[in-house]
């Protein structure tokens, strides 16, 4: 198992949520933290609450701006350190229908979600190389594996960032670096992104450190896949599908009341 005291972890979207209580986590790793986000007051705000746990620094970048991801990724290694660990936390929904989401919300979804991704591994995987080790965390969802009515746009991206990571950890593999790729995939998180959303029949809204937990275990394993919880994700979904009919499918999702869930969607209102 890996130790993480001494290594430099970068996460963006560190301002609130999943991004904000990971960062804390890996502070209380031992590692130091560059702090990314797009609010710059929000994250001012995150830093200095952070910065009594450990060694923290907040750096404002768009990452759906590819210029600003290479500018950030030269920022980062002069004024704190080479990055051990990259994780692509940030990401947005709009949980609409196709029709009611606006061209800019389709485009917004997929260039913060799964576009940027590829910005921020370009950007900061060769260092990583040349050092001879590093880890890449990519946040997915379980809306990466099982679609749902009103999320075209997110479930897209997710999907994506799936089939992304799991690519990049072949080709990882492939050249024998030291660098492992972990994908992450839970269920609904308590971060008000979803705010709203009705809970599914059977599951119940996760918190952060339900997921984050995970996830330095999964860094420290060099683990592929973090599915939270685990057997309905992981196990349970992907069986299903290729087990039922479409039909049958679709029939499970609205009795769980899936097909519904979003429907009365609001979204984080800050």
């Amino acid at each position: 198992m890996k130790d993480l005291r001494g290594k430099i972890a970068l996460v963006t979207g560190a301002a609130m949520g999943m991004g904000r209580s990971l960062s804390e986590d890996f502070l209380r790793e031992g590692c130091a933290v560059a702090l990314v986000d797009v609010n710059g007051p929000a994250l001012a705000e995150a830093q200095a609450e952070l910065a009594k746990t450990g060694r923290c620094a907040a750096f404002v970048c768009d990452i759906s701006n590819r210029e600003a991801v290479y500018e950030l990724a030269r920022r980062v290694e002069k004024e704190f350190g080479p990055v051990d660990i990259l994780v692509n936390n940030a990401g947005i929904v709009k949980a609409r229908e196709l029709l009611d989401l606006s061209d800019d919300d389709i485009e917004k979804t997929i260039r913060i979600n799964l576009t940027a991704q590829f910005w921020t591994c370009k950007a900061f995987l060769p260092s990583m190389i040349q050092r001879g080790g590093g880890h890449i965390v990519n946040f997915a969802s379980a809306g990466g594996i099982l679609s749902l009515p009103n999320l075209s746009a997110y479930c897209a991206s997710k999907f994506g960032v799936v089939g992304f990571s799991d690519s990049l950890r072949q080709e990882m593999k492939k050249h024998q670096y030291n660098i492992g790729v972990t994908y992450v995939c839970p269920n609904t998180v308590n971060t008000g992104m979803f705010e709203g959303s009705k809970m599914v029949a059977g599951t119940r809204m996760l918190s952060a450190s339900d997921v984050t937990k995970k996830v330095i275990r999964a860094v420290k394993r060099n683990q592929a896949m973090v599915a939270v919880p685990d057997f309905p994700v992981k196990i349970l979904t992907p069986l299903t599908k290729v087990l039922l009919p479409i039909r049958a499918m679709d029939w499970l999702n609205k009795i769980m009341g899936m097909a519904t869930c979003n429907d009365s969607w609001r979204g984080r209102s800050c």
